[in-house]
């Protein structure tokens, strides 16, 4: 190491602290170890510092295969998701077309349906030979099945796709306890059942096309699984609402099984599919319908003595005008012979039908495809009612056919539309028509109830 001179060692001695006196001779050799420690300190910082450099570059590499792993992941997932998505639009897709299908098939289907359903009441109402009639019969409960099955596939698939939107209104509530007395009565008469109702002064606030299905699915599960005894349709007040109850006296349902009878498709004690009475969807169709309205569904049971099922509608404080068309008990009486009804269906086998059936019950049938055979059938003559199929030929409606018809002959004439369609438009259509609706295929129960009240 080449030799400092005086003041670069007094300069050194400054700054390594030896004072003025450390820059002697005698000082030089600690001076000399002083300056290699430093030395070596900066090699080991220098060393340091590559070590560091190479953890930092190695950390930095890390870094970048985790940045590009973790790019590889997303774009794996954007994959999935873009798979999913086209899946779920696939997948949608086919639930739309399925339900688009689903309801024309079915508009196919209850045509010829509704047909045969009238044909067979005409035949049960006759005095055939035994062995006719229990043909007749076993062909009306087969024709019954394939009815509630179909009607409670299209209930289920709107509901499901969300189409269901109510239409709240006041309501009084003989105008809906009285149709479905009506229509059940004979029902439960034919399962030797006596059928009973219990309503008071109250309105209720609610969508009664909605909350009908429900009552009714009531009441059709009481006659189905009641075997003796009686069905007792009744409501209690509480508080602000109004609790609509059915009652029966049947086989009853275990406690822990109650749950249960809301799953889709499910029955409860059916042992051979001989003894199974539709698809168990009934019940499913009055849980989801009872969601859309907020209504609050219970039922309680005692096995082997019957049950009881409920729900809570809101009661009214207004109470809205009686309905002098408004379907009620059974009156004495028949008023159906003789009257001059005209039909309108654009389907020749429908008019067949009911020519036979409204003929055997006394009436005088006129029957037509559209409104110019009309006025050309009845020859100047006013109908007493009219019995007109919904969707006509050419786009025609038959809620328009009724109006030609009522303004041709100068004033309103009854009428009830018979349609397949379950949509909100055509109920909307019928309100303004100031007509009452009946879903293919028709009850022959109820169409005679429907068609006495508006003739007596």
């Amino acid at each position: 190491m080449a030799k400092l001179s005086n003041d670069q060692q007094r300069a050194l001695a400054g700054l390594l602290g030896l004072g003025d006196q450390s820059a002697r001779k005698s000082h030089y050799p600690e001076l000399t170890a002083r300056l290699d420690e430093l030395e070596a300190e900066r090699r080991r910082y220098i060393r340091l510092n590559d070590e560091l450099e190479q953890r930092v570059a190695a950390r930095t590499d890390e870094l970048l295969e985790a940045n590009r792993n973790l790019q590889q992941q997303i774009a794996q997932r954007e994959q999935v998701e873009r798979q999913l998505r086209d899946a779920r639009d696939a997948a949608e897709a086919a639930n739309r077309s399925k339900d688009k299908y689903l309801a024309a098939a079915s508009h196919d289907l209850l045509q010829p349906l509704n047909a045969a359903r009238l044909l067979i009441a005409t035949l049960r109402e006759r005095a055939l030979p035994s062995v006719e009639q229990v043909l007749v019969e076993r062909t009306h409960q087969a024709l019954e099945g394939a009815e509630d099955l179909l009607t409670d596939l299209l209930d289920i698939s709107r509901l499901d796709q969300a189409a269901v939107k109510p239409d709240v209104a006041v309501y009084r509530l003989e105008e809906l306890f009285a149709p479905l007395v009506s229509e059940f009565q004979s029902v439960a008469q034919a399962a030797g059942l006596n059928l009973r109702a219990r309503t008071g002064g109250y309105a209720i606030h609610t969508d009664l096309r909605l909350l009908t299905r429900i009552l009714r699915n009531f009441l059709s599960n009481a006659c189905r699984y009641t075997d003796e005894g009686c069905i007792l349709l009744g409501a209690r007040r509480r508080g602000d609402c109004l609790r609509l109850e059915v009652w029966d006296t049947g086989r009853g349902i275990a406690a822990d099984r109650l749950e249960a009878i809301f799953l889709e498709f499910n029955q409860l004690d059916v042992g051979r599919a001989s003894e199974r009475k539709g698809v168990g969807l009934g019940l499913a169709i009055v849980e989801r319908i009872a969601e859309i309205l907020g209504y609050p569904v219970a039922v309680r049971s005692w096995p082997g003595r019957g049950s009881m099922f409920s729900i809570e509608v809101p009661i009214s404080a207004e109470m809205p005008p009686a309905i002098s068309q408004l379907p009620t008990l059974p009156s004495t009486g028949n008023p159906l012979p003789g009257r001059r009804l005209l039909v309108i269906d654009n389907e020749i086998s429908i008019l067949d039908s009911m020519r036979a059936l409204l003929g055997q019950w006394g009436c005088d049938v006129v029957t037509a495809t559209d409104q110019a055979g009309a006025v050309l059938a009845l020859q100047g003559r006013a109908p007493e009612l009219i019995l007109a199929d919904y969707h006509l030929d050419h786009g025609v409606v038959g809620c328009l056919v009724v109006k030609q018809l009522r303004e041709h002959f100068g004033h309103k004439i009854p009428a009830v539309i018979i349609t397949a369609d379950r949509t909100d438009q055509c109920r909307r259509a019928l309100r303004r028509l100031d007509a009452p609706l009946l879903n293919k295929p028709v009850k022959p129960g109820k169409l005679r109830a429907v068609l006495s009240q508006l003739l007596a």
